[in-house]
Formats: structure tokens, sequence, C-alpha cells
């Protein structure tokens, strides 16, 4: 995957979307073909070079038509099909993201709990990552039963480990110093 290409489209995309104020609404919508697009029977069939543009566009037109996209999203993903730039597609969507965060002002936290976390919970937590980051925090909760209790939060390439696990190491860490020394 070319990740200049795909900040070329993205680029594109978000200049065009821009201009309608539909910037977040282009992102959900990428969102959806991204999830759809996930399948990798249907990702390796738009790859194809032994599908011809004919049938590429007509399996195309089936996924947008099924996603209900808007006439922006459609014409952008014809124009990759016919491209043959559909295996960038899920690098073109990461950037437009990222773009499209950096416009607004926020970032995006993953964050990793052993147990689910009420909304309550993780909207204190948003505030406390808002805080740090000095911006708006959208965050994305990941389920690790590994973790045992706590959590970890990766946020602009630093993560915050709060995790069991992680202190049950240092701790057995610290005691086999102790009993080495």
């Amino acid at each position: 995957m070319n990740g200049a290409v795909a900040k070329r489209y993205a680029r594109a995309l978000i200049a065009a979307a821009g201009e309608g104020g539909k910037v977040d609404e282009v992102a959900d919508e990428l969102r959806r073909t991204a999830a759809w697009l996930a399948d990798p029977e249907l990702a390796h069939a738009l790859g194809s070079p032994m599908l011809g543009a004919k049938a590429r566009g007509d399996l195309l037109g089936q996924v947008v038509s099924s996603l209900s996209l808007s006439g922006l999203v459609r014409d952008f993903l014809a124009v990759l099909g016919e491209k043959g730039r559909m295996g960038e597609f899920a690098g073109i969507q990461r950037a437009y993201e990222a773009m499209a965060d950096e416009a607004a002002g926020r970032v995006r936290a993953t964050v990793r709990s052993a147990q689910p976390i009420a909304d309550a919970g993780l909207a204190e937590l948003a505030g406390v990552l808002e805080k740090i980051a000095g911006r708006k925090v959208v965050p994305t909760v990941e389920i690790d039963p590994a973790l045992i209790g706590g959590l970890t939060v990766e946020m602009q390439g630093t993560v915050y480990d709060g995790s069991v696990r992680t202190q049950l190491e240092r701790l057995a860490r610290t005691m086999a110093k102790d009993t080495a020394g």
C-alpha cells in the first residue's frame, strides 16, 4: 500500500467534502464502506486485475447501492474502481479520518479495558484525556480480558498503561531482582 497515494486521494476527497460542509458525514460513509470492504473475498474481487472493468464497476455499484452513500462518495469510489485503486481504500480511509480529525481539532484514543466501561466512566475518562491532549478526544473502547483489570489508552502515539496485568508484571520483576540480589 502506497501511503503517498492514499494521502493524495484523501486530500482530494476532503477538499470536495469541505466545500459542501460534509467532512464528518463523508468520514462516516467511508467507515461504513470500509467495514463492508473488510470482507476478504470482496476486497480480492475488487482488486483483481482478472475482473474486467465493467464487472468491477457492477460489483462496486452493488456495494454503493446497499450502503446508501452520497453522490460524492459514490463518485469517489467509482474513480478508485476505474483507476484500479480499490486496494488503497483502507489507507485512504485512515488518511481521510486523520485529516478530518486534524481539521476539527480532535484526536482519537483507543481504550482497552478488561471489562465494558459505563458511559459515565467513558465520559469522565474522555474529559481527563482532553486535558492531556489539549483538544477533543474521541475514544474507541476495545475489550481485552488479558488485562485482568484497569485499562490502557493509546493516544497520539503514547500508551498510558494502568492495567493490572502490567502492575503484576512490574511486581514480579521487582521481586525477582530482590531475590537475585
